[in-house]
Formats: C-alpha cells, sequence, structure tokens
C-alpha cells in the first residue's frame, strides 16, 4: 500500500510520523484478520479497515468504499510533523 502514497508521505514513512503509525496499525489488523482470507481478500481488507475505525482512525468512507478497495483519511490525520 505504501507504494500508493503521495511522494509527502512515502519519505515520512518513518517512526515518528503519522503515517508510519497508520501503516503500522493496518499492518497489524492485516494480520489479525488472516483467517478471513477464507472468505476472500475483500472480506479480509473489509475487515482490517473497520479495525482502523474502530481503533480511532478517521476513516473516511464507510464500507462500501472498503468493498472497493480504497482506504481514506484526513490529510491532518497523517500529514508530516
Amino acid at each position: 500500500m505504501a507504494e500508493r502514497l503521495p511522494k509527502a508521505l512515502i519519505h515520512r514513512n518513518v517512526p515518528g510520523e503519522p503515517i508510519h503509525e497508520l501503516l503500522g496499525t493496518l499492518d497489524r489488523a492485516w494480520r489479525v484478520h488472516a483467517p478471513m482470507l477464507v472468505y476472500g481478500g475483500s472480506q479480509r481488507w473489509i475487515a482490517a479497515v473497520a479495525t482502523l475505525r474502530h481503533e480511532g482512525w478517521p476513516v473516511i468512507g464507510g464500507p462500501r468504499r472498503a468493498r472497493l478497495g480504497e482506504l481514506t483519511v484526513p490529510w491532518d490525520a497523517v500529514a508530516p510533523r
């Protein structure tokens, strides 16, 4: 997923930066929901995005956006410090 980030965030994907925290949280959620893979990769992704939302990340859009494989958060949630 990091390859799809804006260039301003790619270079800031280091410990201590919000984008690094977001991607770390997403990675953990992806691993936790590994058993969902039996229902398909999209179900695993939807569960991982729901976990981000549950952990307080301001995910824009609902499950419909996640079903499309999208993850969008406001800039101020991941803006470089």
